[in-house]
């Protein structure tokens, strides 16, 4: 007698059902109606660039801050809306990570203006040549966010940003937004490009866990279902954050993955349980994109750390590290979020208690 196979699909708990109203709205690439907290930036770029509605130069911007701010969204959002509020300027957004070098983003560039790339590609004078044409028929004033700017090639850096910063074409220029989590890059560029961005600096600080809570808010408004999530997790997961450099980002994940989880099992509300797994995977996924970054003798200064560890003795632990060295590791440690350096008042001497910022059983 033949037994009727059973559809996987069947063993799926309320497959009719979602904890989601919209799951996009948890995508990094989602733009939110509302942008909380950063009023002041938000008032800084519009300034600057309205210019361009005025047919005048912009400035060219430095936004920084720890990951997660809002630098990039904040970007994108301004520029999405004056995009729409005059055809007189149009933007590219860029990620350096993926588009690493100068032939790349000029490539990008090329296509924005509407050009075509042929099969055999272009050398970087050609590139240069297509977009002088391009820009020269085009009827807008183009906005080039470079998101990452740091990630780009050493040695294309320098001549990138000097090229887009000193060509213009009957009284237009391209208007530069650098994005990145560590300004000090601007010191490896030659003083002649340095000297053609003229910059204006604007700084993202962390989120605090208040303002983390409006954010998730308004996602949960947008992106679940009512009553999905008690008012004390969502509070758990502003101070999570909060204490993970601000990080919006990690707030946002963290939601969503429980979510997911719960709509896994069957639920329709997200429960403690479930949280606290998923905050558990988030630190080890965040520890291990960080950790892939650091070299091997970071990586073994790094695990050798302790809670309220000081300062000077790392430097006994590591005697044949020169001290200059490991305050450099120390410094790439607290920029990464893995520690916060607090200073102590012995003696003479610099001398900092190390405080760690993440679980060492995650290494």
């Amino acid at each position: 007698m033949s037994v009727s196979k059973k559809n996987i699909f069947s063993e799926l708990k309320n497959i009719e059902q979602s904890i989601f109203l919209n799951e996009s709205v948890f995508y990094p690439e989602y733009l939110p109606e509302n942008i909380y907290s950063r009023e002041k930036e938000l008032k800084e770029l519009t300034f600057s660039l309205k210019n361009l509605v005025l047919n005048k130069k912009a400035n060219n911007f430095l936004i920084h801050g720890p990951p997660g701010t809002g630098k990039t969204l904040v970007s994108n959002f301004v520029l999405n809306e004056l995009s729409e509020y005059s055809l007189k300027a149009k933007y590219i957004y860029i990620n350096c990570i993926q588009d690493n070098t100068r032939f790349s983003v000029l490539s990008k560039i090329v296509a924005f203006f509407g050009g075509i790339m042929p099969r055999r590609g272009l050398a970087i004078d050609e590139l240069w040549t297509r977009i002088k044409e391009l820009f020269s028929k085009s009827t807008f004033s183009p906005v080039i966010i470079l998101d990452e700017v740091d990630k780009l090639n050493n040695k294309d850096l320098s001549a990138l940003l000097y090229d887009l910063s000193r060509f213009s074409y009957n009284n237009k220029y391209f208007t530069l937004l650098l994005v990145t989590n560590n300004k000090s890059f601007i010191l490896n560029l030659d003083l002649r490009t340095q000297s053609s961005l003229f910059l204006q600096d604007l700084e993202f600080k962390k989120y605090t866990s208040q303002d983390l809570k409006k954010i998730l808010e308004e996602r949960i408004k947008y992106g679940l279902l009512e009553k999905s999530i008690s008012a004390d997790l969502i509070g758990y997961i502003a101070g999570y954050a909060a204490i993970r450099s601000g990080d919006a980002r990690i707030a946002i994940d963290l939601l969503y993955k429980a979510a997911k989880e719960s709509e896994r099992e069957g639920l329709l509300k997200i429960t403690k349980q479930i949280l606290l797994a998923s905050s558990s995977l988030i630190d080890s996924i965040k520890i291990n994109e960080k950790v892939g970054s650091l070299s091997k003798e970071e990586f073994n200064l790094l695990k050798s750390l302790e809670n309220d560890m000081k300062t000077i003795e790392v430097y006994k632990l590591f005697p044949n590290i020169s001290e200059r060295t490991l305050r450099r590791y120390l410094l790439k440690f607290k920029q990464l979020g893995f520690i916060t350096l607090n200073k102590v008042d012995e003696g003479k001497g610099n001398v900092r208690l190390i405080i760690l910022n993440f679980s060492k059983e995650l290494l």
